[in-house]
């Protein structure tokens, strides 16, 4: 379902923030017991140690953030997001334009007008015309290659890496999907992590394995227990860049379950509480076909 674009999105952002900001205000409270318990602390341990740089809960979601530096002649900086919610269909998608192949728009733009507390850039759909897509239960393409490894999330909330190794049309394999359950499938990889462990990478044609990039992906922990990982790159004095058997590295250590490469370079964004955390490459966003957000 696409809503329209808000009328003032300056006006949009700034009630987010508000909203982000009473909502941490209403977990301070409680936390003091200066208000009923909201489910102060999240259902399952974090996935990092040490404390969140950035915070939001309101007792159906929890969403901690750790911003990760090191030092050196080759910086790296990166963030590390643990969510947690309490609804299956709180991960969801936007197109840009609210429209398949919609005009490319900004990830904070399309996030402030859904209303997210946090997103993140997606597979760049609307760039290729390739692979099986689906989004909120709809085939917006049917066409199999083994260029692109496949994501799916189901109904449950449950993400499961989907392979692909067919040509031609897709329309039956598609399908299929959707009586699997799928609610989306996003084409992109490759997949790093699968039943907890490290999947072989050297054989993905799609982008360099080893070149340090900015990298924006996705993984499970657990049931409704999320993982997101942004990285900064292309920038020497900021950040270089992970390589993706770092950034594989980072979700087995966060242990996930199954974690999955979506778009990076000059698109990686991360969006929370009407901010951009990060620093896209480039020094400003890149307009972006799809998101995914919380």
């Amino acid at each position: 379902m696409f809503s329209f674009p808000a009328r003032n999105p300056a006006r949009r952002g700034r009630i987010i923030r508000a909203a982000c900001a009473f909502g941490a205000a209403l977990f301070a409270l409680s936390a003091m017991g200066a208000l009923p318990a909201l489910g102060e602390t999240p259902p399952a341990p974090l996935c990092f140690d040490g404390p969140a740089n950035h915070t939001y809960a309101d007792g159906k979601m929890w969403i901690n953030i750790q911003m990760r530096s090191t030092e050196g002649p080759e910086p790296i900086t990166y963030f590390v997001c643990d969510i947690q919610v309490t609804d299956p269909g709180a991960l969801k998608t936007a197109l840009s334009g609210d429209a398949p192949r919609g005009p490319r728009e900004a990830t904070a733009d399309i996030a402030e007008r859904y209303g997210a507390k946090l997103a993140i850039n997606g597979d760049a759909y609307g760039f290729h015309d390739k692979a099986i897509i689906v989004r909120n239960g709809t085939i917006l393409r049917a066409r199999r290659t083994s260029i692109y490894h496949l994501l799916m999330l189901d109904g449950a909330g449950d993400l499961t890496a989907v392979p692909d190794n067919g040509t031609g049309d897709g329309t039956e394999f598609a399908a299929e999907l959707l009586e699997r359950g799928a609610t989306q499938v996003w084409a992109f990889g490759p997949v790093l992590v699968q039943d907890g462990a490290a999947m072989p990478l050297d054989d993905f044609r799609l982008i360099k394995v080893h070149a340090r990039e900015p990298r924006t992906a996705i993984g499970q922990i657990g049931p409704l227990h999320y993982v997101a990982v942004v990285a900064d790159g292309r920038s020497k004095n900021h950040s270089v860049g992970l390589t993706l058997p770092e950034l594989q590295q980072v979700f087995l250590i966060a242990r996930a379950k199954i974690a999955f490469n979506l778009d990076g370079g000059g698109s990686s964004t991360l969006y929370f509480c009407g901010e951009v955390l990060n620093k896209p490459a480039g020094g400003v966003e890149r307009s972006v076909s799809d998101i995914l957000f919380f």
